[in-house]
Protein backbone atom coordinates (compact mmCIF):
# COMPACT_ATOMS: atom_id res chain seq x y z
CA UNK A 1 0.00 0.00 0.00
CA UNK A 2 1.06 3.37 -1.07
CA UNK A 3 1.57 5.77 1.91
CA UNK A 4 3.27 8.57 0.47
CA UNK A 5 2.03 11.94 -1.10
CA UNK A 6 1.47 11.87 -5.00
CA UNK A 7 3.60 13.01 -7.10
CA UNK A 8 6.00 11.95 -4.98
CA UNK A 9 8.87 14.69 -3.95
CA UNK A 10 11.25 12.74 -6.54
CA UNK A 11 8.56 14.06 -9.10
CA UNK A 12 7.75 17.58 -8.29
CA UNK A 13 11.55 18.27 -7.53
CA UNK A 14 12.37 16.93 -11.37
CA UNK A 15 9.97 19.10 -12.51
CA UNK A 16 11.23 22.64 -10.21
CA UNK A 17 14.63 21.57 -11.51
CA UNK A 18 13.79 21.63 -15.67
CA UNK A 19 11.45 24.73 -15.16
CA UNK A 20 14.51 26.46 -13.11
CA UNK A 21 16.44 25.85 -16.48
CA UNK A 22 13.66 27.03 -18.29
CA UNK A 23 14.00 29.97 -16.43
CA UNK A 24 17.07 30.31 -17.00
CA UNK A 25 17.17 29.71 -20.44
CA UNK A 26 14.43 32.54 -20.97
CA UNK A 27 15.18 34.98 -18.72
CA UNK A 28 19.45 34.49 -18.74
CA UNK A 29 21.02 36.85 -15.93
CA UNK A 30 22.36 38.79 -18.34
CA UNK A 31 22.71 38.36 -22.60
CA UNK A 32 24.82 36.28 -23.32
CA UNK A 33 26.58 35.29 -26.56
CA UNK A 34 25.02 33.11 -29.04
CA UNK A 35 27.26 30.27 -28.46
CA UNK A 36 26.08 30.44 -24.82
CA UNK A 37 22.98 30.37 -25.83
CA UNK A 38 23.21 27.76 -28.65
CA UNK A 39 24.81 25.50 -25.54
CA UNK A 40 22.24 26.22 -23.31
CA UNK A 41 19.17 25.61 -25.61
CA UNK A 42 21.16 22.02 -26.46
CA UNK A 43 21.32 21.30 -22.55
CA UNK A 44 17.58 22.05 -21.83
CA UNK A 45 17.28 19.43 -25.00
CA UNK A 46 19.23 16.63 -22.61
CA UNK A 47 17.72 17.67 -19.34
CA UNK A 48 13.98 17.68 -21.14
CA UNK A 49 14.66 14.25 -22.18
CA UNK A 50 16.18 12.83 -18.98
CA UNK A 51 12.97 14.49 -17.19
CA UNK A 52 10.61 12.23 -19.27
CA UNK A 53 13.15 9.27 -18.60
CA UNK A 54 12.56 9.89 -14.79
CA UNK A 55 9.43 10.63 -14.59
CA UNK A 56 8.66 7.20 -16.24
CA UNK A 57 10.90 5.31 -14.11
CA UNK A 58 9.91 7.23 -11.05
CA UNK A 59 6.09 6.13 -12.01
CA UNK A 60 6.49 3.13 -12.97
CA UNK A 61 8.82 1.61 -10.13
CA UNK A 62 6.28 3.50 -7.44
CA UNK A 63 3.38 1.82 -8.60
CA UNK A 64 5.25 -1.95 -8.89
CA UNK A 65 6.38 -1.15 -5.33
CA UNK A 66 3.09 -0.13 -4.25
CA UNK A 67 1.37 -3.12 -6.04
CA UNK A 68 3.87 -5.95 -4.97
CA UNK A 69 5.36 -7.94 -1.70
CA UNK A 70 8.70 -6.31 -0.85
CA UNK A 71 10.89 -8.78 -2.40
CA UNK A 72 8.33 -8.71 -6.01
CA UNK A 73 8.23 -4.86 -5.97
CA UNK A 74 12.54 -4.86 -6.26
CA UNK A 75 12.52 -7.54 -8.29
CA UNK A 76 10.48 -5.60 -10.87
CA UNK A 77 11.80 -2.32 -9.61
CA UNK A 78 15.28 -3.21 -10.95
CA UNK A 79 14.32 -3.43 -14.50
CA UNK A 80 14.53 1.11 -14.41
CA UNK A 81 16.94 3.61 -14.80
CA UNK A 82 18.76 1.84 -17.09
CA UNK A 83 17.69 5.24 -19.35
CA UNK A 84 15.97 3.75 -21.85
CA UNK A 85 15.70 6.09 -25.28
CA UNK A 86 12.11 7.62 -24.53
CA UNK A 87 10.65 6.99 -28.12
CA UNK A 88 6.65 7.21 -28.59
CA UNK A 89 7.15 3.27 -29.52
CA UNK A 90 9.03 2.27 -26.31
CA UNK A 91 6.80 4.44 -24.02
CA UNK A 92 4.30 2.38 -25.52
CA UNK A 93 5.18 -0.96 -25.44
CA UNK A 94 6.66 -0.64 -21.46
CA UNK A 95 2.65 0.78 -20.91
CA UNK A 96 0.97 -2.21 -22.56
CA UNK A 97 3.47 -4.77 -20.81
CA UNK A 98 1.22 -3.04 -17.72
CA UNK A 99 -1.90 -2.70 -19.18
CA UNK A 100 -3.23 -2.76 -23.06
CA UNK A 101 -5.80 -0.32 -22.10
CA UNK A 102 -3.40 2.31 -20.56
CA UNK A 103 -1.27 1.47 -23.77
CA UNK A 104 -4.25 2.53 -26.21
CA UNK A 105 -4.70 5.71 -23.26
CA UNK A 106 -0.96 6.98 -24.40
CA UNK A 107 -1.25 6.05 -28.00
CA UNK A 108 -5.08 8.47 -28.47
CA UNK A 109 -2.78 11.28 -26.49
CA UNK A 110 0.56 10.79 -28.66
CA UNK A 111 -1.66 10.64 -31.91
CA UNK A 112 -4.09 13.87 -31.13
CA UNK A 113 -3.43 16.68 -33.69
CA UNK A 114 -2.15 14.84 -36.21
CA UNK A 115 0.47 12.78 -34.28
CA UNK A 116 1.52 15.99 -32.64
CA UNK A 117 2.72 14.84 -29.37
CA UNK A 118 4.54 11.70 -31.26
CA UNK A 119 6.30 14.30 -33.51
CA UNK A 120 7.61 15.97 -30.60
CA UNK A 121 8.52 13.31 -28.56
CA UNK A 122 10.66 11.42 -31.13
CA UNK A 123 12.46 15.03 -32.36
CA UNK A 124 13.06 15.53 -28.56
CA UNK A 125 14.61 11.98 -28.24
CA UNK A 126 16.40 12.10 -31.79
CA UNK A 127 17.68 15.78 -30.78
CA UNK A 128 19.20 14.72 -27.01
CA UNK A 129 20.78 11.00 -29.32
CA UNK A 130 22.49 13.70 -31.44
CA UNK A 131 23.69 15.81 -28.74
CA UNK A 132 25.07 13.73 -26.60
CA UNK A 133 26.95 12.39 -29.29
CA UNK A 134 28.20 15.27 -30.60
CA UNK A 135 26.25 15.20 -33.60
CA UNK A 136 25.18 18.14 -35.06
CA UNK A 137 21.65 18.47 -34.33
CA UNK A 138 20.49 22.24 -35.46
CA UNK A 139 18.21 22.54 -32.30
CA UNK A 140 17.64 26.27 -31.00
CA UNK A 141 16.51 28.18 -28.00
CA UNK A 142 12.95 28.43 -29.32
CA UNK A 143 12.59 24.70 -30.24
CA UNK A 144 14.28 23.51 -26.84
CA UNK A 145 11.61 25.63 -25.19
CA UNK A 146 8.43 23.98 -27.41
CA UNK A 147 9.66 20.91 -26.22
CA UNK A 148 9.12 21.28 -22.85
CA UNK A 149 5.45 21.21 -22.99
CA UNK A 150 4.90 18.54 -25.00
CA UNK A 151 7.01 15.89 -22.45
CA UNK A 152 5.24 17.85 -19.38
CA UNK A 153 1.98 16.33 -21.04
CA UNK A 154 2.95 12.88 -21.37
CA UNK A 155 4.71 13.17 -17.83
CA UNK A 156 1.85 13.96 -16.20
CA UNK A 157 -0.22 11.09 -18.02
CA UNK A 158 2.23 9.25 -16.56
CA UNK A 159 1.87 10.18 -13.04
CA UNK A 160 -1.78 9.93 -13.47
CA UNK A 161 -2.02 6.46 -14.78
CA UNK A 162 0.95 5.42 -12.67
CA UNK A 163 -0.82 6.75 -9.64
CA UNK A 164 0.27 4.32 -7.00
CA UNK A 165 -1.99 5.20 -4.07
Amino acid sequence: MWTEAWPSRALTNLEYSLDSLVELVCEPPEPLDDRVSAALARFLVVRTCGYLEQVVDECCTSYIRSKSDPPSGAFGASWFGRGNNPTPKRLLDLVRRFDTGWAYDLNDLLSKDDELLHREISFLVDRRNKIAHGLSEGIGVRKSLDLVDPTKIICKWFIRSFDPR
